[in-house]
């Protein structure tokens, strides 16, 4: 009996959620920093298993109170693919004992949802195993859920288990995607995401929050892929931050998301970068809107 359903990954920033995603469909479609608001955009990745069965996992940004227009749609985009889900992962860091507030303020929003959630405690690589059972009871105490799991994200342990519980908790019904797509991700939006997370990497600070990159030009041949791409930040005194010395961190961005590209890929990449500026975009609703975030 096949099954498919729409499944979220929920919990506060910096858990573990995108290097989950990553390692079930074992393909990198989400990047991975260890920033809060690294993910910005609802990232689908697409399970086929061998019995037919299809799961929709949806990479959701951190939960956390908002501070700016940004990280309200943030939150709204949160709840509202919650909301459109058959089964929520509520994803936490087991390394980090007692739950703080993030993960209660993430739990209580969750169960007024309706919406089954499972409990993924992830990091338990780090954990001693006479540990473990003790803190999935800590978390399990935030809510009602459906069943609970202890994995590791990084090395992979327990992923067959989690998959198992999640094709428990679904319907019976059709694959959503063609066999083999893996995301549904568009090019020019990885490509973007990509850039991006190398200056997350690679700067500090208030930079890597007040970065968006967006791809301007797409030509996508046999055996080369040309790019022109600008990187926007939203104050002038943060320009040459991001160019550098002699152009130098610029440089290294492009290298560094080239040489990812390549592989990814499998063709050559020619990446051009400019840098602009887009004053105080996070708390602008119209700049908001033109980089893809659709606030009301």
């Amino acid at each position: 009996m096949s099954k498919s359903g729409i499944v979220s990954l929920v919990g506060r920033p910096s858990v573990g959620k995108s290097t989950l995603i990553n390692n079930l469909v074992k393909q990198k479609v989400s990047i991975v920093t260890p920033r809060a608001q690294t993910t910005r955009r609802p990232i689908r990745a697409i399970l086929n298993t061998e019995d037919g069965s299809q799961i929709v996992f949806v990479d959701l940004p951190g939960a956390k109170k908002p501070y700016d227009a940004l990280g309200e749609y943030l939150l709204d985009s949160v709840w509202r693919n919650v909301g459109d889900s058959d089964l929520a992962l509520f994803v936490v860091d087991g390394s980090s004992v007692p739950p703080g507030p993030g993960d209660i303020f993430v739990a209580r929003n969750l169960m007024k949802t309706g919406v089954p959630a499972l409990l993924v405690m992830n990091k338990s690589d780090l954990i001693c195993d006479d540990q473990v059972e003790e803190r999935l009871r800590m978390f399990e105490s935030l809510g009602d859920f459906v069943g609970s799991v202890a994995i590791s994200a990084l090395n992979g342990s327990n992923l067959d288990r989690l998959v198992n519980l999640v094709l428990d908790h679904l319907d019976e019904g059709p694959q959503f995607y063609p066999e083999g797509m893996q995301t549904d991700q568009p090019l020019e939006q990885f490509i973007g995401e990509i850039i991006r997370e190398k200056i997350m990497l690679l700067t500090s600070d208030e930079i890597p929050y007040a970065v968006e990159s967006q791809v301007d030009f797409l030509d996508e041949q046999e055996d080369i892929i040309r790019i022109n791409a600008t990187i926007y930040v939203e104050r002038e005194s943060q320009k040459p931050i991001i160019i550098g010395a002699n152009g130098q961190m610029i440089k290294q961005i492009g290298t560094l998301a080239r040489k990812e590209l390549e592989v990814v890929l499998g063709k050559h990449v020619f990446l051009g970068l400019w840098v602009k500026v887009k004053e105080n975009w996070r708390n602008n609703k119209e700049a908001l809107y033109y980089f893809g975030y659709h606030v009301e």
